[in-house]
């Protein structure tokens, strides 16, 4: 089994191109920062025996449509929020891009990009300090035909045209991480009444299925960060298109299903915890990360990414990370056979 490592952001939503400012004109930030001491950093986690690495690109959309472009609150419309325009995405956000793609070719390692998170649907945060910056509110994108297909042409295809100078480092194109944070299911249930619950299932379906229909016709695998096991069926992720399929594991199921996917076509798991965090009760006192390396691959994963290399992380109330030497040893162990 090979193991990669979401990365999974320096700065999340604001990567790449232009940094968001504050009113008083200050940037929040310099453009691409992650880029200061990435070459040692992927250096790193080649010596560790990683493949990969995979990497938020427009986050919660914080860089993505501001000022004149950001969304707003339409009150005639239940409080919903709107995204008029998609724009187009600038020449330093493609700069940027093609940045990370040429230094992971130079460190041996691939890329797996997710396009967007599910905070880029969920109801829009405007930013004290910053009045031309909207975090997410982006919903129109997946609900809207013409907003979708404006967004597919202007920023999904740029991004695979550079790619394609990078054909044997992207291992795969992620269209959207955990839709179903965002997703209002049919039938009855709770999901009407969750504001964070923005797009219909269909839409969603249907936003996956054009998106991965263009990934896989530029050449690439086409994947999506399902965040459960249970949804690759309920949503039927081989009717989607989907050429790499995708789950999350944070200890449910309690018994990890073995692999059984076409090998063409193979299931992964894009995200586990390597800090305890909650425990997989197939592996009752053993909660290392080694132990979690075994046991999936036993199950027959060819692929699975660590969760994650962000150390911020480890402070959480709830920590799912554990990026300590200890860890990265662990990591080492088993890459090393």
């Amino acid at each position: 089994m090979r193991v990669g490592v979401n990365y999974a952001w320096h700065n999340y939503g604001w990567d790449f191109g232009l940094p968001p400012r504050r009113d008083s004109g200050k940037d929040w930030g310099p453009r691409a920062a992650f880029a200061t001491h990435l070459q040692e950093e992927l250096r790193e986690l080649r010596r560790l025996g990683l493949f990969a690495v995979r990497w938020f690109l427009l986050g919660d959309g914080t860089s993505y449509g501001t000022d004149a472009e950001r969304p707003h609150l339409d009150a005639r419309d239940n409080g919903q929020w709107r995204f008029d325009v998609c724009p187009p995405l600038t020449a330093e956000f493609l700069a940027d891009f093609e940045l990370l793609l040429g230094a992971c070719a130079a460190a041996d390692l691939q890329l797996l990009p997710s396009l967007i998170d599910f905070h880029f649907c969920f109801p829009g945060l405007p930013v004290p300090g910053s009045s031309g910056i909207v975090k997410c509110g982006r919903s129109d994108v997946i609900v809207d035909p013409g907003k979708r297909r404006d967004f597919f042409a202007r920023v999904l295809g740029p991004l695979l045209e550079v790619a394609a100078s990078y054909r044997d480092t992207l291992y795969a194109f992620e269209l959207i991480n955990e839709p179903e944070w965002c997703t209002r299911e049919p039938g009855f249930n709770l999901d009407p009444l969750d504001a964070k619950k923005t797009v219909p299932r269909e839409a969603m379906r249907e936003f996956i299925r054009d998106g991965t229909a263009l990934i896989n016709a530029a050449g690439f695998r086409s994947t999506v960060g399902f965040a459960a096991y249970p949804t690759l069926a309920r949503w039927d992720s081989v009717d989607l298109g989907l050429s790499l399929h995708q789950f999350h594991y944070y200890g449910e199921p309690a018994a990890i299903p073995r692999q059984s996917f076409d090998p063409q076509w193979p299931l992964i798991v894009g995200e586990f915890a390597t800090a305890a965090h909650r425990p997989w009760p197939e592996l009752g006192p053993s909660q290392d990360v080694l132990s979690r390396l075994r046991l999936l691959s036993a199950k027959d994963f060819p692929v699975a990414f660590l969760w994650s290399r962000n150390r911020a992380e480890e402070a959480a109330s709830e920590p799912a990370v554990d990026w300590s030497e200890r860890t990265r040893d662990l990591v080492a162990e088993f890459t090393r056979g």
